[in-house]
């Protein structure tokens, strides 16, 4: 069997969205070590959004001190760059003024990747996830890479480990095709892993599924998932894959599995409302990743 593609982008660019945080510093890191694997650039963007120049109290913020200050922050975001090994030559940065989900969609455009953090989150905040990093996973035109203080601290790539959680519909091709191409550049191992829900009593005339009849669900899903596998894969003797499915509840399966791989990539379909389309589970796992998380749509 031929190689499928692998749906990788062209450009080699990577974009980080920098806003001063040491989240924000995490993207800039991320963005940067990805252009080197691939021979890439990094375009660095601090959006000043339009709608927080008012203060608290009505007084218009001093917008040219508010771009200076980005400016500063691009500065010490580009110093980071450079200080890991990409040139000069192959970083650009701007200070943008608008929504940052606006702007950063916009650039995203022409990106391989774009790259912002989310700061970490408690409580009832967790429920909302950030309202920049939830949505640009709707409106983002490549895959965006959500990445902060609250995953793994060691540097992304130690454990060799690319996981990817599929549904088998068919937006699970395209997913898997871009875990397949990161693992591809990485030398990475790929997990390819599908958890069953758990089937509510009831939904079978008011009776839980027998042993035997769950055995043979997981049975089922392993054969479609592995004919999907072998459909994007090909015959790839250096890549390294294993199937996992288990039934489950797959936020905590998930969320477990981000603790043991250096990205987690999951899949979500189109939006057709803006900002309203990360469904609950996709935004769960964003909320409780401990390894940077790509978003494919």
């Amino acid at each position: 069997m031929t190689k499928k593609s692998d749906r990788r982008p062209h450009t080699g660019r990577h974009v980080a969205g920098v806003d001063g945080s040491p989240d924000g510093l995490r993207a800039v890191e991320y963005a940067t070590r990805g252009a080197l694997i691939v021979g890439g650039t990094v375009h660095l963007i601090h959006a000043v959004d339009a709608a927080v120049m008012a203060g608290a109290w009505g007084a218009i913020q001093d917008i040219e001190a508010m771009e200076r200050a980005g400016q500063q922050t691009l500065v010490a975001a580009r110093a980071r760059a450079v200080d890991l090994g990409l040139p000069e030559d192959r970083i650009t940065s701007e200070v943008l003024i608008g929504n940052p989900t606006a702007v950063l969609s916009e650039a995203s455009e022409t990106a391989d990747r774009l790259v912002v953090g989310r700061r970490r989150l408690g409580g009832l905040e967790r429920m909302f996830v950030g309202s920049t990093s939830a949505s640009l996973a709707a409106v983002a035109h490549c895959p965006l890479v959500v990445i902060s203080a609250a995953v793994n601290p060691d540097e992304t790539g130690g454990r060799k480990v690319v996981a990817v959680g599929v549904d088998g519909e068919g937006h699970s091709q395209h997913t898997l095709a871009e875990a397949v191409a990161e693992a591809r550049i990485r030398g990475a191992k790929l997990v390819v892993t599908h958890i069953q829900p758990a089937v509510p009593v009831g939904m079978f005339g008011g009776y839980q599924l027998t042993a035997d009849a769950e055995r043979e669900l997981l049975s089922e899903a392993r054969t479609a998932i592995t004919e999907l596998v072998t459909g994007v894969v090909g015959e790839d003797p250096d890549l390294e894959v294993e199937v996992v499915v288990e039934a489950g509840d797959p936020v905590d399966r998930l969320v477990s599995l981000s603790r043991e791989v250096d990205l987690l990539v999951l899949g979500m379909r189109a939006p057709t409302v803006l900002g309203f389309a990360l469904g609950g589970m996709t935004r769960a796992v964003l909320a409780h990743a401990e390894s940077p998380l790509m978003v494919v749509r």
